[in-house]
């Protein structure tokens, strides 16, 4: 953690949450890597070298938290400021191997919205991540993606439900650091959000690595304002409790 921060700090941020993957599916890379003792201990310990110097946020990245409600319900009773909701596996496959697209790119891509809207509508969570993981992924896989008009239906209906249950979005930028010319979500889906009334906006990284942090940032602050957007929100004690302006 101290590694990140000092990466974020040589970026003049001003703030960073530490969101650890919580994977429940055997096969994913970070199943058993969680160990929350350890995790708040660490981050009881950053939080005191660099007090008044970078606000620290605890936070969780809840991998398909519907498929295993109970795990995920166990891990919410601790102090997180941030719970972000991912979909990463779709009928027991792992969303980053060919497997998944042997029906087709576009089949995949509507399995992947169609288990986002079973996510938001049976996890608890504050920011839905990376709405459009399953373009970047065909895009590591084969080169290529797909426009997503065709799947406006599936992604707005994500898009309301998370509107109407006053949860949030995140603009994650790893897809610019693996050749997007956008993050997940681009400029469709901002405006698509915005014009149904979203309102709550956060940056994410996806950064595993000290010279992740914030990469791309500049290109996702340029996409927000385009699409309406003029700030982003603040969280603690999983709640919006400020807003930064763009």
């Amino acid at each position: 953690m101290a590694e990140m921060i000092a990466a974020a700090l040589d970026l003049g941020l001003t703030g960073i949450a530490f969101t650890d993957h919580a994977e429940w599916y055997p096969g994913d890379p970070a199943y058993g890597f969680l160990d929350l003792d350890a995790y708040f201990s660490e981050l009881a310990q950053v939080r005191e070298l660099y007090d008044g110097k970078m606000r620290v946020l605890a936070g969780i990245e809840l991998g398909n938290p519907h498929d295993f409600p109970t795990e995920a319900q166990a891990i919410l009773a601790y102090p997180f400021d941030l719970v972000i909701g991912s979909v990463h596996w779709l009928d027991g496959l792992p969303g980053w191997e060919h497997s998944l697209f042997k029906s087709g790119l576009a089949a995949a891509y509507q399995l992947y919205f169609e288990e986002l809207i079973k996510m938001v509508d049976g996890a608890d969570f504050d920011i839905l991540g990376h709405l459009d993981l399953v373009r970047r992924d065909s895009w590591t896989l084969f080169g290529e993606t797909l426009t997503l008009d065709a799947f406006r239906e599936p992604i707005q209906v994500v898009l309301r439900h998370l509107i109407e249950s006053g949860r949030g979005l995140e603009i994650n930028t790893s897809g610019l650091r693996k050749g997007l010319p956008e993050p997940i979500p681009g400029s469709g889906v901002l405006h698509w959000y915005r014009d149904l009334g979203g309102e709550i906006l956060v940056l994410g990284s996806d950064g595993h690595r000290p010279e992740h942090v914030a990469f791309g940032f500049d290109t996702a602050r340029d996409i927000a304002l385009a699409a309406g957007f003029h700030r982003i929100a603040r969280f603690e004690n999983r709640t919006v409790v400020d807003w930064i302006e763009l």
